[in-house]
């Protein structure tokens, strides 16, 4: 079995979601997949830790969402793991992104962190609005929803000083 890279993880992913998802959902996981490469490039000053690892699972991380959004780290990894082989940290970063889950390595952490701040990106945010105004909702309602993001992620990001720094950041300059 394969491992994982940033070449092969980008194709590998690319290709899953042109073939399963809407243009407008291909369009949002690539978006979101380059956010946490900016944002981990930011987040990780530690030497030790193989940022080009993680660069490769932002792109594969939510490859699940092509059988269901609910559930979908979980399926993601049964989908990779047809054809890589992961390692303890590739398993824990991909079943722990979410903005309450508990990641076990440092690694994790910063995947964690990652994912939920790479949300608040400008470009992110961009499509955001263009994505949700297309689907009915209102600018008002759609700001609403972006301050209430914010406030989860401030939460439960809190144990993290450099991750909340960077979303009030990231937030301030959205204002």
């Amino acid at each position: 079995m394969e491992r994982l890279t940033i070449e092969n993880s980008k194709e590998y992913a690319l290709k899953k979601f042109k073939e399963k998802l809407p243009e407008l959902y291909y369009r949002w996981n690539v978006l979101h997949s380059e956010g946490i490469i900016k944002i981990l490039d930011i987040l990780i000053e530690d030497p030790s830790i193989d940022k080009n690892k993680l660069f490769a699972l932002a792109w594969v991380h939510d490859v699940g969402k092509v059988i269901s959004e609910e559930g979908h780290a979980e399926k993601s990894i049964e989908i990779l793991k047809q054809d890589f082989d992961l390692d303890e940290i590739e398993l824990d970063c991909i079943l722990n992104h979410g903005s309450s889950s508990k990641p076990k390595t440092k690694e994790g952490e910063f995947f964690r962190y990652s994912d939920g701040l790479s949300l608040f990106l400008p470009e992110i945010i961009k499509f955001r609005f263009y994505g949700e105004a297309k689907e009915g909702k209102s600018f008002e309602e759609i700001n609403e929803l972006i301050k209430k993001s914010y406030q989860k992620y401030k939460d439960k990001y809190s144990d993290s000083e450099k991750a909340t720094i960077l979303l009030d950041d990231l937030f301030n300059k959205l204002l």
